[in-house]
C-alpha cells in the first residue's frame, strides 16, 4: 500500500477544519493510492500530493502574504531609489511616508495569521502553520525578487552619491582598500561584490529574524485564536 510523505499528510490535516479533515484527506488519500501512484508513479504521485497541502495553504492564506510582501517591494524600490542626498523619495509622498514599510511589518502579519489559522482548525498546530507558512512564502519571495533586481538595482545604486559614500565607508571600515578591488576610477567590481554581498546578509539575517517573529508571534496569535474558537459553536466549514 502507497502512502504520501508523512509529513504532507501531517500538514494537510492540521491546516483543514476539524469538520472537512476525515473527509478531505481521505478523498486526497485515495486519489493518491488509486489515480497518481499508477498513472506516475510514486515519486510524482508524492510531488503531486504535496502540491495539494501547498495549494490548500496559499488558497487559505494567501491574504496575509500579499499585504506584505506589496510593502517589501515599495520599501525595497524606495530604498534602493533616493535622491543623491541619501533622503527617501516617500517623504515627497505625504500619504506614504509614514507607512511601516520595514520587514518587522510582517509581525503583525505572523500574529493575525496564527490567529485565524488556530481560530479556523480549532488546533494550535494550525496557527503555527499558518504563521510559519507565511514567513516561508515571504523568504522564498525574497529571494527571488532579490535575485531578478540586483542588477538592475545595482546599476542604479553605483551612480547615487549615497550608495556610493556607504559602499566607501563600508569597505574602508571591513578592508583595506587593496584587498577589495576599491578604486575610484573602475568601481563596478569593488561595488557590485559589496551590494551583492550586503543583500545575502540582509536576506540570511532577515530570514532568521523573521523565523523568530513568525515563531513566537505566531505562537502568540495561534493562542488567542484557540480562545476565540472555544467561544464559538462548531458550524460546518468547508476547506
Amino acid at each position: 500500500m502507497w502512502n504520501p510523505p508523512a509529513l504532507a499528510q501531517e500538514l494537510l490535516s492540521v491546516l483543514l477544519p476539524a469538520d472537512a479533515r476525515e473527509t478531505v484527506c481521505g478523498d486526497v488519500l485515495e486519489e493518491y493510492r488509486e489515480s497518481r501512484v499508477p498513472a506516475l508513479g510514486e515519486r510524482r504521485a508524492d510531488v503531486w500530493y504535496w502540491r495539494q497541502v501547498v495549494g490548500i495553504w496559499l488558497r487559505t492564506y494567501w491574504g496575509f502574504v500579499v499585504p506584505v510582501i506589496l510593502l517589501l517591494v515599495v520599501g525595497d524600490i524606495f530604498n534602493t531609489f533616493r535622491a543623491p542626498s541619501g533622503a527617501s523619495y516617500l517623504d515627497r509622498l505625504p500619504m506614504l511616508a509614514h507607512l511601516p514599510l520595514s520587514p518587522f511589518v510582517a509581525v503583525g502579519f505572523f500574529v493575525m495569521a496564527g490567529a485565524y489559522g488556530s481560530w479556523r482548525t480549532r488546533e494550535f498546530a494550525g496557527g503555527l502553520v499558518a504563521a510559519l507558512g507565511t514567513f516561508v512564502v515571504m523568504w522564498l519571495f525574497m529571494v527571488i525578487w532579490g535575485t531578478v533586481t540586483f542588477y538592475p538595482f545595482a546599476h542604479v545604486q553605483q551612480s547615487n552619491p549615497y550608495w556610493i559614500q556607504a559602499w566607501q565607508w563600508s569597505t574602508h571600515r571591513a578592508h583595506p582598500p587593496s584587498t577589495f578591488g576599491f578604486n575610484p576610477d573602475t568601481p563596478d567590481e569593488g561595488f557590485l561584490n559589496w551590494i551583492f554581498w550586503d543583500n545575502i546578509g540582509a536576506l540570511l539575517f532577515g530570514g532568521v529574524a523573521m523565523l523568530i517573529a513568525s515563531s513566537i508571534c505566531g505562537g502568540l496569535g495561534s493562542a488567542l485564536g484557540l480562545i476565540a474558537a472555544r467561544q464559538r459553536p462548531a458550524t460546518p466549514h468547508n476547506a
